[in-house]
């Protein structure tokens, strides 16, 4: 069922037979004989399709050769035809054969006539590894106005270029031959006339993976969040950086809003892969900062800044060449978004304010009409000091 196996792979096949007697007679203790190529085993009989006949098999040695012998009848009548399938893995392949044989012929205890012809298969030896490369970012998106951050006077620690943005590349060899060579780039927006735009500060790795380290990789030598000591060059650079301001509204990202290196000037990263078996991957992460004074000067407007990986197998451990070298390629984005003001819930300021003062208004009003209609005015009970004193003048007067 198969014309190639593939080194590194157990090598599940099946091998199909159709065997007949076209003689006139019975051929008595008839049976099929296969031999094993060294490098397969037998897993049992094909039972996957009802029309195949179901034999008894044998698994026997004869002169350091492994064969099966499975019974056809006895006899196996004349005009019979029957059709069997017998189940192989192929897990020990050797580079330094482009085939392997297996070995099949009917044979009977008849005087005359006592075997067939015998038939060969022989699958082709492939290496072949199919290689995926993952990416993403973290996070997947960045959101502007950045919190708590301000343009500073000197660039001093990694804080003050911007958020932080963190891209994760996954090489996986899905197998089944291994490679062993493999080169893997990494190319990322840096600059566009003179405006900074993502600042790589640095990387980490893990499996068999070496990268050489890019000259723009923290260029600017600033403190990072894991590194106490900070270098003596620093203000000298950060202020060569800061001088080169230039007016927003004649520059080229004004015009642009995917940032990649068909259109900008990118940093990057070369790595080295080493074996990777079926199965294992080698992981790059890299760390950078979005250069948040570019992208505050240009409020509102939305960027998308691209990544790309490329990676190419270079070798694969083996003496038989592959058909064709695994390569590919990953693009990672990450949105720059800006958290607009919610124009249809705000309310203006002259609103707020004229609306207080109309309450102060409408308080002062309710107070001058409750006073007019003496809600202020506490009656005094019958013969207090007051009231005797204005009975006396009347009582006078009566006598």
């Amino acid at each position: 069922d198969r014309k190639e196996v593939y080194l590194g792979d157990d090598n599940s096949l099946t091998l199909t037979f159709n065997a007949r007697n076209e003689g006139e007679g019975g051929a008595y203790e008839a049976e099929l004989y296969v031999a094993l190529p060294p490098e397969a085993d037998y897993s049992g009989i094909a039972r996957n399709n009802e029309s195949l006949t179901q034999l008894t098999c044998s698994y026997e040695t004869e002169n350091q050769t492994r064969y099966l012998s499975c019974d056809l009848g006895n006899p196996m009548k004349a005009g019979t035809n029957l059709w069997a399938g017998l189940r192989f893995t192929v897990p020990r392949l050797k580079d330094t054969h482009k085939t392997v044989q297996f070995y099949l012929q009917i044979r009977s205890k008849n005087e005359n006539n006592s075997q067939s012809e015998a038939v060969y298969y022989n699958p082709e030896v492939v290496v072949q590894a199919d290689v995926l490369l993952q990416g993403v970012s973290r996070p997947d998106k960045v959101f502007f106005p950045p919190a708590n951050w301000k343009v500073p006077k000197n660039y001093g620690v990694e804080q003050d270029v911007g958020p932080a943005v963190e891209h994760i590349y996954e090489l996986v060899n899905n197998g089944p031959s291994r490679i062993s060579s493999t080169l893997l780039e990494l190319r990322c927006p840096l600059r566009i006339q003179g405006r900074s735009l993502l600042y790589p500060l640095e990387f980490f790795t893990e499996g068999p993976i070496n990268c050489t380290t890019d000259k723009n990789m923290n260029h600017l030598k600033l403190k990072l969040q894991h590194i106490s000591t900070e270098s003596p060059i620093l203000a000298l650079k950060a202020d060569e950086h800061h001088v080169e301001k230039r007016d927003v509204h004649k520059t080229q990202l004004a015009h642009l809003t995917n940032l990649s290196c068909s259109n900008v000037e990118c940093w990057t990263l070369q790595c080295s892969v080493g074996l990777l078996e079926k199965g294992t991957t080698a992981i790059l992460k890299m760390r950078s900062r979005v250069w948040a004074e570019t992208f505050t000067e240009r409020a509102y407007k939305q960027y998308v800044m691209e990544c790309l990986t490329r990676f190419n197998v270079k070798k694969m451990p083996y003496v038989i060449p592959p058909k064709h070298y695994p390569s590919g390629q990953k693009k990672v984005v990450t949105p720059i978004v800006w958290n607009k003001p919610d124009i249809e819930n705000s309310v203006p300021l002259w609103i707020i304010v004229l609306a207080i003062l109309a309450g102060l208004l409408l308080l002062a009003l309710l107070i001058y009409v409750l006073y007019r209609f003496g809600f202020f005015k506490r009656s005094l009970p019958y013969g207090t000091a007051m009231e005797k004193a204005q009975l006396k003048p009347q009582a006078a007067s009566e006598a």
